[in-house]
């Protein structure tokens, strides 16, 4: 024991475990540096010192909400090619699209989608977090007639009225005089709109003004949380989630996400119960997810458990990314006057000769050119997703901007980068320029090829039809009814967390004259 003791503990009464601790360590990271910068197999790749050693990085800037510029700045001092963690590249190059989400033999898709799964005992993955092709395939194939534009206007109708709703709160915010805040209100009508067409009723959100349920703060606090715990390695994840359960802002946005699984249950049970009645004329997608039980669950492996997953899955992702798109739109307008009017002068064009009529049918709308080109250029600049969408490379490996990435290491593209790629989009890409869709249908075709806000190959968002519906029946009808200007001169403050979040948008309406 003594020998031991003399071994510790050297003169002065220090302990050798205090200087061979941290020397080791200081060793191992030295060590880790000198590999990570030059022997490492994605060390040819360019980028900043500190994603190519740690991962921290990229979890700090998912932290502060302020990734994409960061992002942006490497692609704009490296190229199209970026390390964003040690084991993780960027690409911003649009040939790379057919690369990492190829529509043949498609990649896998990284762990970064495993902190999303359901936690349901006996669910299986929903379509966004599966990793399995074969699986995932399948599972589209039971539920992608759902999702159609045709069958998802079957509630347009049912969505007229809540539409209605919101014009009039608009008109009554107009009549005061005040400015509001136009953001929170795009927010709520996407809420109340994905619940008349998911489930068949409307939460209230429109009805009361204020937030039902908490659900709006509960995901503004979750999905930044769930993308940190998303972006960090595995092994760490249980426990930033355990240390994010005690603290109590997190612990009451994940009560009250727990109150939209909640929802969904019940209105799945009401559904159930009604399910005999053969009058029944209900449209809503939750009353056909319920068919499909009925009719082929036991045989395809469809239970209510999915349904309950399908209908949490279409909330927190058709709510949050449509209203963000909303917001881009119409903020961008406020913040170039001119484009407004361009855009209300061919709506106001389009009721006179009996193209468009109220209510404003979906589609009707598409086929006015220069609103199109609003809503494209609005997705292209400020995509509502814009983190990284990670896929592994496979066996072979990927070649990209000229560097080889070996198998089992991380590909992936961000919407916020790629669609804004000068060689695609032009010396102006960083500018809000509809007039760019409206050149030739060639160079559309060519940008159109370079967009990524509705993903890519076989996993494009299956909801994208959902939310086209809401934003193309809103914005003209919104632009008909009422000029809008932004209430101060301020830019928009953001946060991206799987979808963007924008604050501030703070406006005042006046009524137009409606002929």
């Amino acid at each position: 024991m003594a020998f031991l003791n003399d071994v510790l503990l050297g003169a002065g009464g220090k302990t050798w475990v205090t200087v061979i601790i941290p020397s080791l360590l200081a060793t191992y990271w030295v060590l880790w540096i000198v590999y990570a910068r030059t022997l490492h197999p994605l060390a040819k790749v360019p980028g900043d010192f500190w994603p190519s050693v740690s991962r921290t990085w990229h979890m700090y800037h998912v932290y502060k909400g302020d990734l994409t510029v960061h992002m942006r700045a490497m692609h704009e001092k490296y190229g199209p090619l970026i390390r964003i963690a040690p084991n993780e590249v960027l690409s911003a190059d649009p040939e790379a699209i057919q690369k990492i989400y190829p529509t043949q033999r498609p990649l896998e898709k990284a762990d970064f989608y495993i902190a999303w799964r359901n936690g349901s005992p006996g669910a299986r993955d929903d379509l966004f977090t599966s990793n399995n092709e074969r699986e995932h395939a399948e599972y589209r194939s039971i539920v992608g007639n759902v999702y159609t534009m045709t069958n998802v206007l079957r509630n347009e109708t049912n969505l007229d009225d809540v539409l209605a709703l919101f014009y009039q709160r608009l008109g009554e915010f107009a009549e005061a005089g005040k400015s509001f805040d136009f953001g929170r209100w795009l927010e709520m009508c996407a809420y109340d709109n994905v619940g008349i067409i998911f489930m068949g009723k409307q939460f209230g959100f429109l009805e009361t003004g204020k937030d039902y349920g908490n659900f709006m703060h509960a995901l503004h606090l979750a999905f930044p949380f769930l993308t940190f715990v998303a972006t960090a390695p595995r092994y760490a994840r249980p426990l930033i989630l355990g240390g994010g359960a005690v603290i109590p802002k997190v612990l009451k946005a994940l009560i009250a996400v727990g109150g939209i699984t909640d929802r969904a249950e019940k209105e799945m049970q009401a559904s159930l119960a009604r399910s005999e009645d053969t009058t029944s004329k209900r449209v809503d997608l939750l009353s056909q997810f319920m068919t499909i039980v009925h009719q082929k669950g036991e045989k395809v492996g469809y239970t209510p458990k999915e349904v309950r997953t399908e209908m949490v899955a279409g909330t927190f992702a058709g709510v949050d990314s449509t209203a963000a798109t909303m917001r881009t739109i119409f903020y961008h307008l406020m913040k170039n006057p001119e484009t407004m009017k361009k855009a209300q002068a061919e709506i106001d064009a389009a009721f006179a000769d009996g193209s468009l009529s109220h209510p404003i049918m979906y589609n009707k709308a598409i086929k006015l050119p220069y609103l199109q080109a609003v809503i494209k250029e609005a997705a292209r600049i400020y995509p509502a997703w814009q983190v990284p969408m990670p896929r592994v490379s496979p066996a072979q490996g990927l070649e990209l901007s000229g560097i080889h990435i070996p198998a089992g290491f991380i590909a992936g593209m961000s919407p916020a980068c790629v669609q804004r790629d000068k060689t695609v989009f032009g010396d102006d890409a960083n500018e809000f320029k509809p007039e760019r869709w409206l050149e030739s249908e060639e160079r559309t075709r060519q940008m159109e090829r370079a967009m990524l806000n509705f993903g890519a190959g076989t996993r494009t968002c299956i909801g994208k039809h959902v939310a086209l519906s809401e934003i193309n029946k809103i914005v003209p009808e919104v632009l008909r009814r009422f000029d809008i200007e932004m209430a101060h001169d301020q830019p928009w403050e953001t946060h991206v967390a799987l979808f963007v979040t924008q604050w501030n948008v703070l406006c005042k309406l006046t009524k137009r004259e409606l002929a």
